[in-house]
């Protein structure tokens, strides 16, 4: 059951054409949308989870989840979204280490 589910989302990424995501305005906004859909939902459930359960933790995973998820369904834009988001956090992670 795993490896159809795996095949279909490598040929779903290998579908994409992120070249094109950048040139339609169309697919820019999608992105922002969903990037911003992304924050909120992070942002609630943070306040939602207590303090000595670590809510930035779920709040994250809550907006890498929806993303993924929108993503896995074959939004095009939620790859794009994806890919920026796990770029920021290789960037904050070598800035963590290097500050």
């Amino acid at each position: 059951m795993i490896i159809p589910l795996m095949s279909l989302g490598l040929m779903n990424l290998a579908l994409m054409n992120l070249g094109g995501l950048f040139t339609d305005q169309r697919q820019l906004g999608a992105t922002v949308l969903i990037l911003v859909a992304a924050a909120f939902v992070g942002v609630a459930v943070s306040r939602l989870v207590p303090r000595d359960r670590g809510p930035t933790f779920f709040g994250v995973s809550s907006a890498l989840i929806l993303v993924a998820a929108l993503a896995y369904a074959g939004v095009e834009a939620a790859g794009l979204a994806l890919w920026l988001l796990l770029a920021l956090a290789i960037f904050l992670g070598v800035f963590a280490l290097i500050a």
